[in-house]
């Protein structure tokens, strides 16, 4: 899996093969269609472990923080990182290909959907604590979500666009989101 995500990240889902992982790991393609009968499967699989990693990484992240307010500038902070350009262009290559691939379109949804729980509970644990104005917190992640990977897609795309920039307008809607006061997600003493 990290052959075929690596492959994944510098080629696109697109040139994704069985042969082209047989070949980066010096085996027979025979090997790989062992595990991965069909290159469908293994595109969705890679997808998988690259957008897996990159919640786990994340969590991992928002776990450490000591509040929930930090816990948010920390998935900002991580998911608008120009380090993470490649994974945002995988994601868009997977929201492309999985209108015509059944198994990377699960795939997809399923790791959509572990963003958007990871943030909702984000969400809800900055409302218990009273920091968070979210009468939903369900369409408040899923605003949040969309502005993130929308304009960290412009970013990645459009050279000329400067990621503090997009970083600024993503925090301003999170704020605005999130019932908080303007420059509340700024990181403190800036």
């Amino acid at each position: 899996m990290a052959a075929a995500g690596e492959l994944a990240m510098a080629n696109g889902l697109e040139a994704l093969t069985l042969r082209r992982v047989a070949e980066s790991l010096g085996v027979f393609p025979g090997l790989v269609s062992h595990y991965f009968p069909a290159s469908e499967d293994l595109v969705a699989a890679a997808f998988g472990h690259v957008a897996g990693a990159e919640l786990a990484q994340v969590g991992a992240l928002i776990d450490g923080a000591p509040t929930p307010l930090a816990g948010m500038r920390a998935l900002i902070d991580a998911v608008l990182s120009q380090e993470q350009d490649g994974v945002g262009l995988l994601w868009l290559d997977a929201w492309n290909a999985a209108r015509r691939r059944a198994a990377l379109h699960d795939e997809v949804t399923r790791q959509m959907s572990a963003w958007q729980a990871r943030v909702v509970a984000l969400i809800e644990s900055g409302r218990a604590a009273g920091v968070f104005g979210v009468p939903d917190p369900e369409a408040t992640a899923t605003v949040i979500l969309a502005a993130i990977d929308g304009l960290s897609m412009q970013a990645a795309l459009r050279p000329g666009l400067d990621h503090p920039v997009v970083r600024r307008w993503v925090v301003a809607t999170v704020e605005r989101e999130l019932g908080l006061l303007p420059g509340a997600l700024h990181p403190p003493g800036a």
